[in-house]
């Protein structure tokens, strides 16, 4: 069976932060990362990273009473249905305020085709649980899915909730594919933070799960809900 192929999607106007994100993303694991810039504050001719074969950048201007990021994001996912419909690809959106979380990869080890994945989110003092699919209880970064059950599936481009709604939609395709992995594999809004605050959250969460794994202590508590 041909080996299953990752492709992260970015739509991206603080271009600002594609270095860090770059650094955190192992392309050991990951084909592709595919960067979707918003041609309403970006250059049509602006590009990042050339000459790296695993990046594809692209430039998509919204119309007028799209929301933007979910228009870039349909362009990602128009690209992909373009240009490896044949070919076994797992999807994840990774927005331009975050980096991969380390503890990612150990998933993609473990997935397997035909089923959509979600799991844990680390915020600030809680963990956002990924157990229920569904609009306002997940986030998009939350989501890992093979590209092929949901390949004719778009966001909604006049919605702000427009991500949950589309995890919802395409888990609902077949629910019995869904598998959440009750394990933390993704931060939220870990660059929208300053480099103090980031600091901070990084040594607290250290502690916390030092003396909730080793002294049992402390337990981590999972929010349903935000």
């Amino acid at each position: 069976m041909e080996k299953i192929k990752i492709i992260i999607i970015t739509p991206s106007y603080r271009v600002q932060n594609l270095p860090k994100i770059f650094q955190s993303i192992n392309f050991d694991y990951i084909f592709k990362w595919l960067i979707i810039y918003d041609g309403s504050k970006i250059s049509p001719n602006f590009k990042q990273f050339q000459g790296n074969q695993k990046i594809v950048e692209l430039v998509y201007k919204s119309l007028e009473g799209e929301i933007q990021g979910n228009a870039q994001r349909n362009k990602g996912l128009d690209y992909l249905s373009k240009n490896f419909s044949d070919q076994n690809i797992f999807v994840y959106f990774l927005d331009d305020d975050n980096i991969i979380n380390p503890n990612f990869y150990k998933l993609l080890s473990e997935i397997k085709i035909n089923h959509f994945y979600t799991f844990d989110q680390q915020r600030n003092r809680y963990v956002f649980c990924g157990e229920n699919p569904k609009v306002y209880h997940i986030d998009l970064g939350m989501f890992l899915f093979d590209f092929k059950l949901v390949s004719n599936i778009r966001f909604r481009l006049d919605k702000y909730e427009a991500d949950g709604m589309y995890v919802e939609e395409c888990c609902n395709t077949d629910i019995k594919k869904h598998i959440y992995v009750p394990k933390i594999y993704n931060y939220y809004n870990y660059l929208g933070r300053n480099l103090l605050r980031r600091s901070y959250y990084r040594l607290f969460w250290f502690i916390r799960h030092f003396f909730s794994n080793k002294l049992k202590l402390f337990k981590i508590i999972k929010q349903k809900k935000p």
